[in-house]
């Protein structure tokens, strides 16, 4: 999210004298808070001397122990498989985990196309989403013995993985050569995935380049390896038809974020090797930001053809983050009195800050519902489904319990004053309209700190979910298709403009909302196709007739001339919005240089083409006279909204009144063509320009 804005002309403040009225409330509850204050020092003086007592038997045991994940026994890891009737993975009491079935065995009711795994039960230590330190993906060392028994080469399959993946159970349709990492149709594919491949048959399918059909490989995301050994020479240690028993060891260092792997048949020794087989950089840290989950596991899959693949052992151990033991029980002995101190303030600046928070956010957002953290937290599944990203936020999906499909939009500036976070909630909670998104509720998220300093902290806004998504995928991402055709076309520029309009005419009658970010991401689809204005981040409320100097802000391609000069308008938010028509129609992105050259934006390289004006239109448009009449007029009207002078521009009620009538307004008669870059490199004014809104 960008830097909230303050708001003008005093109209969006708090009342000082409802906030005065609100504060008297404040002091009885500082006579409770004061007793309260009272006993949590005593109860954390009782339990810090206790804790420190405690601590030394502990850190002395903890110690001298291994961080040990995992020895292949029933209380640290789980048998997952697809088919739970097939039996497979099956254990043995020996300890032996067979993930996949022996094919010379015929058991009729055992299907071919399986997947068998063996997770760690508890997420790894790591949170994408937590704090600088649990961000930082630890280093870890895994080794694992198995063995396959295969039948002629090339005709097993399909092999064995160790992975650190976002996926706690095997994904639906991975079995054979996706060795239950990720689904066979790519549109069903959200996880991410880390993996070092024992693989035994040589796939030729898209997405695939195996050497051969008995090769190594470290796979990120996908089974198309970063570094592959080829070992199908059957004189090789490694060979995978020899049925020999491997070990393999897999160490990852944080610190240069080196990926290392050794691997040795046990026919001599199981010693691990000095010489490792492969090395790559990779880091994990990157690939599993923004999740909170992430599991280790070992995993086989057959397809048309089997093997049986039989797992020994798995170890796996992961560096220690609790630092000095010794240092932290000295910490804790010597400065007892200092820890209570600290937690009083915390507990005290933590009660204010959020009753004050509360008091504002409240007074702001009447009468859009508050939603507690933890309910959003359970609704998104711990924040793990990411729907959109954008420059300031992250969208995640959500479920409330009572089955409401909602998306939840957390904003990444963690250091936005509560009263600055209230003055954008109420913009956005005073606006209904039927194109214009809902906001259904928000939390504000206090962050944690040991001063009485104004509070900081985390924004949610929880707003409609819109099945469809936004505009933007449908143009020019995977979901481009023939869902958006001529008509469907034609009626999301209606619609944006009706909320435009309503954004600069029907708000207050002191004052009308600036969107100030109109572009196809923020254009969002009902199922029926219908189109809603989202995306208020940059909004700001404004006297009527003014002009306003604020930073520039936007988004490139869409961001006109003047916002250079921090001379911000409703003609600002019409210039973006010719853009739009432009790219609707033309199905052309704003900055698609290789496109539109040698013009540098959209509305210059439909001006060039303004005798012929409809070959600027998507040759993909089935369009019948009628609508292709509408679209001249639309292209007209993109134009005229897209001229390089505010005052040239018509306002959005003009705008309107042309798409409803199909009026043909008169392509201008002079024109600034906006200086593009060359082939030296980019012109001094353009590299201003977005450096300043980047």
């Amino acid at each position: 999210m960008s830097d909230l804005h303050r708001l003008t002309k005093g109209k969006d403040k708090l009342s000082e004298t409802t906030l005065h009225k609100k504060m008297k409330f404040l002091h009885p509850q500082t006579n409770y808070a004061d007793s309260l204050m009272t006993s949590i020092s005593i109860l954390a003086l009782l339990l810090s001397v206790f804790f420190a007592g405690a601590s030394i038997r502990a850190i002395q045991l903890s110690a001298s122990q291994e961080n040990c994940i995992t020895k292949l026994n029933q209380l640290d890891v789980c048998l997952q498989g697809l088919d739970p009737n097939s039996g497979i993975p099956q254990q043995t009491l020996s300890t032996e985990i067979h993930l996949t079935y022996d094919p010379s065995i015929t058991t009729l009711n055992v299907p071919k196309y399986n997947v068998g795994r063996v997770r760690y039960k508890y997420p790894l230590p790591f949170n994408g989403n937590g704090g600088r330190s649990d961000r930082n993906f630890p280093s870890f060392e895994t080794n694992f013995t198995f063995r396959f028994k295969t039948s002629k080469y090339n005709d097993s399959g399909d092999g064995i993985a160790f992975a650190i993946t976002t996926d706690a159970t095997p994904p639906e349709n991975s079995t054979g050569r996706f060795l239950g990492l990720m689904q066979q149709e790519v549109k069903d594919r959200h996880q991410r995935f880390f993996a070092l491949e024992f693989d035994t048959f040589q796939n030729f399918e898209p997405g695939f380049r195996d050497p051969s059909a008995s090769h190594i490989g470290i796979d990120v995301d996908n089974l198309t390896s970063l570094k592959v050994v080829d070992t199908s020479n059957p004189s090789d240690p490694l060979y995978l038809y020899k049925n020999y028993t491997i070990s393999a060891w897999l160490s990852y260092n944080s610190s240069d974020s080196m990926v290392r792997v050794w691997a040795t048949n046990n026919s001599n020794t199981s010693v691990r090797p000095s010489t490792a087989i492969l090395e790559v950089r990779y880091d994990l840290s990157e690939l599993f930001q923004n999740y909170t989950y992430v599991y280790a596991v070992i995993t086989a899959a057959s397809g048309n053809n089997s093997q049986d693949t039989i797992l020994y052992s798995w170890y796996i151990t992961t560096e220690n983050r609790s630092g000095r033991p010794w240092q932290v029980l000295l910490f804790l002995i010597a400065a007892p009195l200092l820890v209570v101190f600290l937690l009083v303030c915390r507990t005290f600046c933590r009660w204010r800050a959020n009753y004050l928070s509360i008091l504002a956010l409240e007074e702001a957002s009447r009468p859009v519902r508050r939603y507690r953290y933890s309910e959003l937290f359970r609704a998104t599944s711990g924040f793990t489904e990411i729907i959109g990203r954008g420059a300031f936020s992250i969208v995640y999906k959500g479920i409330l319990p009572d089955g409401t499909h909602v998306a939840v939009k957390k904003m990444t500036n963690e250091h936005a004053d509560v009263t600055v976070v209230a003055k954008e909630v109420q913009i956005i909670s005073g606006i209904q309209h039927r194109h214009l998104l809902t906001l259904k509720g928000w939390c504000f998220k206090p962050k944690e700190r040991f001063c009485c300093c104004p509070s900081a902290g985390e924004t949610y806004l929880v707003f409609e979910y819109m099945p469809k998504g936004d505009l933007r995928s449908h143009l020019h991402g995977l979901k481009r298709g023939p869902s958006l055709d001529s008509v469907t076309r034609l009626k999301i520029i209606h619609d944006v403009a009706v909320a435009l309009n309503y954004l600069h005419s029907c708000m207050t009658p002191t004052g009308f909302v600036l969107h100030r970010d109109v572009k196809a991401a923020n254009v969002l689809l009902t199922e029926d196709m219908e189109a809603k204005l989202g995306d208020f981040g940059l909004a700001r409320l404004i006297a009527h007739d003014e002009t306003v100097s604020d930073d520039p802000a936007g988004t490139r391609g869409y961001v006109a001339p003047e916002v250079i000069r921090r001379e911000i308008s409703k003609k600002s938010d019409v210039y973006s919005f010719g853009v739009l028509i432009i790219e609707i129609a033309s199905g052309i992105r704003p900055l698609d240089e290789a496109r539109i050259a040698p013009h540098a934006v959209l509305g210059d390289w439909v001006y060039s083409r303004r005798k012929n004006i409809l070959e600027a239109l998507d040759t993909t448009l089935h369009t019948t006279d009628a609508e292709s009449e509408m679209w001249r007029s639309a292209l007209h009207l993109g134009l005229a909204c897209c001229q390089s002078k505010p005052e040239d521009r018509p306002d959005m009620t003009k705008v309107l009144n042309v798409l409803r009538n199909s009026e043909i307004l008169e392509v201008p008669e002079s024109w600034t063509y906006t200086e593009g870059i060359s082939n030296s490199g980019s012109s001094s004014s353009t590299s201003q320009f977005y450096s300043a809104i980047d």
